[in-house]
């Protein structure tokens, strides 16, 4: 059907399951001892090649230990295939050891769940329920979008016979599945001299250039967000990178906003689409698990990019384009001139480091928003990756190793905070497969993040320990336990020639960046002050 890879955790009773995908199968396995972490690495590893990746565990808490990252790949759209061993029915809520209740276990954050039922020989029913379960995690159900699905399997012992020689292996047909045709009943864009196109996280790059022949036909610009894979890589100066920043300072009123992606990762643009609700319409193949956008329309973005270009014959104001252009550039050239040491500066070194076609996996928390608020847009092809769906900052190491095992391109760089790093310190363990991966920790001593809100100025003496939690760790002995490569790098200049020199050395590098989150809030505070008086002087 497809699938090129499966993530295998320890156990007994998803022996039979283990040994019909490693011994009698032409499909990659990647032996992962924490379940968490595999599901993770399975999230990037399907992200990136844009297949099903399967996901088995034995039975008991193993497969709860999927959960948060089924509820990320509901949320972001990706397809995993989640086979978990199972106890027999009779066994459950008897004490028997390591037995829950695995039915329906993710609830609705799957598209598809069955149980197949203890091993017979109607092997049609079992074709019959592969099938489903393969239709629904590739966005082949025409309601849903692409996603997660659960199969649960029983196993009684003996698990598998006393030699496996000799063994016969039911064959099963393959069935071309064709993607879902929607009905597209779309009306042509009524004329417009304010339009704008917003695009989204969207992880698949597939439809960028349908989206630039559609901003040039209408004369729109593009607020790209940083998972969009249109602000790296595209020669478009409509593209705009910096509107996190101008839009703090500037009334703008677009009489057309077409969305394209799931929402945002800028808050001020998010809270801004709620006042042009009205003039805005957001083109998908599913609205489900996207948000409540009044307007919204079924479609594949190539085919309404297309036709739309095909049948308009009207284009935007070039003042508002030209006032937006001068905004973009009033703020980038603020960013070629910041000398100041902070997180934001962390983050846009690391971006100018990647070379062309290289991969950036970006943290949740500040990272994420670093990158959104302080690199600008380059000719140089980069791909993007970032959990958004629910924004955790759990199992991200795990997913960035993911996506990189299958990358042909050696440079690839993970920007994340210390807590999140923490969170999934067990992830590290996949580096045994040899991937290459540079991962940059912004060492904060804690959750940055905290001290930019309300509480952080509440006067409250127990804001150290139960917000910003500083672990104290030394990410040195971390990277030892590992057998990953440690540099430390204190300044911007230090941090550029550690990446340089993590490219030159194969397998996963750590580069640790200390900063100081008093010190990071004010000069970020002075940069947009200064940026602020910039604007107004236009």
């Amino acid at each position: 059907m497809g699938v090129r890879h499966a993530c295998i955790s320890p156990g007994a009773r998803n022996s039979p399951l283990t040994y019909a995908f490693t011994e009698n199968s032409e499909i990659t396995c990647y032996s992962h001892v924490d379940e968490r972490s595999s599901a993770f690495f399975s999230l990037g590893l399907a992200k990136s090649t844009q297949r099903p990746v399967v996901l088995i565990s034995t039975s008991g808490t193993a497969p709860a230990n999927f959960y948060p990252a089924v509820i990320e790949a509901t949320l972001s759209r990706v397809s995993l295939i989640i086979l978990s061993a199972d106890r027999p029915d009779y066994l459950v809520e008897t004490g028997a050891n390591q037995t829950i209740d695995q039915q329906n276990l993710y609830g609705n954050h799957v598209r598809y769940f069955t149980d197949v039922g203890l091993p017979n020989n109607k092997f049609d029913l079992l074709q019959e329920k592969l099938d489903t379960s393969f239709q629904y995690a590739a966005g082949m159900k025409l309601e849903h979008p692409p996603g997660p699905v659960h199969l649960n399997f029983p196993f009684e012992t003996p698990l598998i016979p006393e030699t496996v020689h000799g063994f016969n292996t039911p064959s099963f047909s393959v069935v071309n599945h064709a993607k879902p045709k929607f009905r597209q009943q779309f009306s042509i864009l009524s004329k417009a001299k304010r339009p704008m196109i917003i695009a989204g996280p969207m992880e698949e790059n597939v439809h960028q250039e349908d989206i630039i022949q559609l901003a040039q036909k209408i004369n729109a610009p593009i607020l790209a967000d940083p998972i969009s894979q249109l602000r790296y890589g595209f020669n478009y100066r409509f593209v705009l990178a910096n509107y996190d920043i101008f839009l703090r300072y500037t009334d703008i009123q677009p009489d057309l906003v077409i969305r394209f992606g799931r929402k945002p990762t800028s808050k001020v643009l998010c809270q801004l689409l709620e006042n042009w609700a009205k003039n805005t319409i957001l083109v998908d193949p599913w609205q489900q698990y996207n948000d409540d956008c009044q307007n919204f329309i079924q479609s594949r973005i190539g085919n309404y990019c297309r036709t739309q270009v095909q049948q308009i014959n009207w284009k935007g104001s070039t003042n508002w384009i030209n006032l937006l252009l001068t905004h973009e550039k009033t703020i980038d050239e603020e960013l070629q001139s910041e000398i100041e040491f902070h997180e934001g500066a962390v983050a846009k070194a690391c971006l100018e480091s990647l070379e062309n076609d290289g991969q950036f996996i970006v943290g949740n928390s500040m990272p994420i928003r670093d990158i959104d608020m302080f690199t600008s847009t380059s000719k140089k092809r980069v791909t993007t990756f970032s959990n958004r769906g629910a924004s955790g900052i759990d199992g991200v190491v795990s997913t960035a190793l993911g996506v990189c095992i299958e990358s042909a391109n050696p440079h690839s760089i993970l920007l994340i905070g210390d807590l999140s790093f923490y969170h999934d310190m067990n992830g590290l363990l996949a580096s045994k497969y040899g991937m290459n991966l540079t991962i940059v920790i912004i060492n904060n001593n804690g959750g940055g993040i905290f001290s930019f809100l309300p509480i952080a100025d509440a006067g409250m003496e127990t804001f150290q320990q139960f917000w910003t939690t500083d672990t104290s760790l030394n990410f040195e002995k971390v990277a030892n336990l590992y057998n990953c490569i440690f540099y430390l790098a204190e300044n911007i200049q230090e941090l550029k020639n550690c990446i340089q020199e993590s490219n030159t050395k194969k397998g996963v590098k750590i580069i640790e960046v200390k900063t100081v989150i008093k010190e990071n809030i004010t000069v970020r505070r002075n940069f947009l002050k200064k940026v602020k008086q910039s604007i107004s002087n236009n």
